[in-house]
């Protein structure tokens, strides 16, 4: 996921102030509500979902690789694709479903274009700069196309640019979208969610799954644009490392949860630290999809 505007988590819901300052003041408390939550939820040990979302042709040349070699280690892949993009790398992306890949819903317009005068790619079409009509039929083709390419009816989705989309207001729409397609999951809001509700609830309609954050700073999603990618960034793929075994040594103390975690396969495919991060969250936890995580904490 690539957001060329800043996005200030504060702005959609007015806990977001006392949970920031929460877990800069006292990080591992909000990890143990955490971890209190996930056991009320029915979670008995720690879950590691590994998702991509595949926004731009360039990650169409890189996604087998990066899925071959996660296969290799264990993991199970999830991947959101917009359906614009799904068309176009309509072979791989059946490959990779075939070798047991799960899918979300994404959209199904495209929603990055490559900005030749700055040489890269940027993000457009934010669903909550359009009209609520737009979004709902973007989800319905979206949905309809996974159905025409790939031949497979899905049950979860992901919002395109999901951060700037994290009002109760927007999420109560878009989960009455999907309980009208009769999904049974999204994983679209910030980590502040988890914190507060927990690794998955439903609040909102159908059952939501929020994203993991760093271990330093909770509320910030933990994310390879950030740290591999985007222009002139703080963060650096040692950064990602850190915080991403910093992370996993506190679930390895909490006994539960869920790393819910995504990236970017063009960002990360030749990187082996993002590699040797995957293999240390291996060391706590076990990698499954999205269904069969459902599954297991019924």
């Amino acid at each position: 996921m690539q957001i060329t505007r800043k996005v200030k988590t504060a702005l959609f819901h007015p806990l977001s102030t006392l949970y920031f300052l929460r877990g800069r003041l006292n990080s591992r408390g909000l990890f143990r509500r955490y971890g209190q939550l996930s056991r009320r939820s029915g979670i008995r040990e720690i879950w590691l979902i590994l998702s991509f979302d595949c926004d731009t042709a360039e990650d169409i040349a890189k996604v087998w690789d990066v899925h071959s070699r996660l296969v290799d280690l264990g993991v199970a892949p999830v991947y959101a694709v917009p359906g614009e993009l799904l068309q176009q790398g309509e072979s791989v992306y059946l490959r990779i479903l075939e070798s047991g890949g799960e899918f979300l819903n994404h959209g199904y317009t495209q929603h990055t274009f490559f900005d030749a005068g700055k040489g890269r790619y940027a993000s457009c079409f934010f669903y909550d700069q359009l009209p609520e009509a737009t979004v709902r039929k973007d989800i319905v083709r979206g949905d309809r196309c996974l159905k025409d390419v790939l031949g497979v009816r899905v049950r979860g989705f992901r919002t395109p640019h999901f951060g700037s989309f994290q009002s109760s207001g927007q999420l109560r729409f878009l989960h009455s979208v999907l309980q009208e397609l009769d999904y049974r999951f999204s994983s679209s809001t910030s980590p502040l969610y988890g914190f507060r509700f927990g690794p998955v609830f439903t609040k909102f309609g159908v059952n939501e799954l929020p994203v993991t954050g760093m271990a330093s700073t909770p509320l910030r999603i933990l994310d390879t644009w950030s740290c591999f990618q985007a222009p002139r960034r703080v963060l650096t793929p040692q950064d990602y490392h850190s915080e991403g075994s910093a992370i996993a040594e506190i679930y390895s103390e909490l006994g539960v949860g869920l790393l819910n975690l995504y990236g970017d396969p063009s960002h990360i495919h030749d990187n082996e630290l993002f590699f040797d991060t995957v293999k240390r969250w291996l060391s706590v936890s076990t990698s499954v999809n999205f269904e069969t995580f459902l599954e297991s904490s019924r």
